[in-house]
């Protein structure tokens, strides 16, 4: 789907909205430029100058039990030397919301995105620029129902992701396709009850489910896998601090497989606190379950940590700074693992409600099965909400 069908959505709300009250329109726009140690992200990347843009506008419009929102979104990006590796971006999304009486809600929603992105493909000391396109599908069913002390949430969403053809440029190839055609669908149950001020228990079922056709499992080499996770865990607060913690079981096996199945313990933390006034810190960490690109090419098991900190020293003036690790280990082949270990300092300053500068210093450390290597870079940004 291109720029044609997305479109065809937003007109289709802006048709539909007005009937139903005045639509408020809200744009948001951020350019940054940069330099990057590794404009590639691989083993032989050289470092370059950029520029990025980006640009939201959404429509809404509302009724006493209705909600209709229709959004467009374009991001590009542009390096000075390596041009091969230029990405852009085109999003258009619907959502509406019914509320079915006074505590039950239902949500529905739809996006699509294009992607034009570059690439680089080693084959020896050789570099060949890769030029590829890829839409991804999002579906969303939502259905929410509260109670005085206690709430539902059951939802089921779908991804799509339908790559297109690449240009392997200087080889003299005709355009083929990299990836595969990979689908999934999950669903889940989440309930939450307050037990007393400041202290909600949890609980939660989900399952997933992961789609390929046939022939492209024989063709990329790439296995089907099923799962699930039961999760129960507890939610507190208590003023200038909020914890959650989770834990449960997830369980993972190869499509028509069973027998394959693996169990893994599942832990989810998430806290906050305001130690002064103007100061927060902020920790969350999590285990997983890689379905959708796995290191083994069937399932992977993740694991994320993050560790965040804000500084308001005046209300235009903000720092910040953070420390993040990802890691992901193959599920079915326990030697093939990659890490992603990241850290970033900012600091911002709004100029007036609409407009903020940005400047951010950022370091990350990449370690796949076949390369490993190392990527800084400086970004000066410009936002504006309207």
């Amino acid at each position: 789907m291109g720029r044609g069908r997305i479109a065809l959505i937003l007109m289709a709300m802006m048709g539909m909205v007005p009937a139903l009250a005045q639509s408020p329109i809200a744009i948001s726009s951020q350019v940054e430029t940069g330099w990057t140690s590794n404009a590639t992200d691989s083993a032989a990347g050289g470092e370059d100058f950029y520029v990025t843009h980006s640009h939201d506008l959404s429509l809404t419009g509302r009724t006493d039990k209705l909600l209709l929102r229709g959004s467009l979104s374009v991001s590009q990006t542009r390096f000075a030397t390596i041009q091969f590796e230029d990405d852009a971006a085109v999003t258009g999304a619907v959502e509406a919301q019914w509320a079915l009486g006074g505590d039950a809600v239902l949500r529905l929603g739809y996006a699509v995105t294009e992607n034009w992105t570059g690439d680089d493909l080693a084959i020896g000391a050789l570099v060949v620029p890769v030029r590829s396109s890829e839409t991804q599908h999002e579906y969303l069913a939502e259905f929410t129902l509260r109670g005085t002390d206690q709430q539902v949430i059951v939802a089921v969403t779908g991804d799509w992701t339908l790559p297109g053809e690449s240009m392997l440029d200087g080889l003299g190839l005709p355009p083929l396709r990299l990836s595969p055609i990979v689908g999934s669908v999950a669903g889940k149950v989440n309930w939450e009850r307050a037990l007393m001020p400041g202290l909600a228990v949890l609980a939660g079922m989900e399952a997933w489910f992961t789609l390929i056709p046939q022939a492209d499992q024989l063709t990329y080499v790439r296995a089907p896998a099923d799962g699930g996770r039961v999760s129960a865990g507890l939610r507190l607060a208590d003023g200038a601090w909020t914890a959650e913690a989770k834990g449960g079981v997830d369980l993972v096996w190869p499509r028509d497989l069973s027998a394959m199945m693996r169990t893994m313990p599942y832990v989810a933390v998430a806290a906050s606190a305001v130690p002064m006034a103007g100061v927060t810190l902020a920790l969350s960490g999590e285990t997983g379950v890689e379905l959708a690109d796995p290191v083994d090419g069937v399932a992977g098991r993740t694991a994320a940590i993050d560790l965040g900190a804000t500084w308001m020293l005046t209300p235009e003036v903000t720092l910040s700074a953070s420390l993040a690790g990802q890691q992901e280990w193959g599920l079915f082949d326990t030697s093939l693992v990659r890490s992603v270990r990241m850290a970033a300092l900012g600091a911002s300053y709004a100029i007036s409600e609409r407009f903020t500068y940005q400047a951010m210093l950022t370091w990350s450390r990449h370690a796949d099965p076949d390369e490993h290597y190392d990527k800084t870079g400086i970004a000066l940004s410009l936002r504006g909400d309207f």
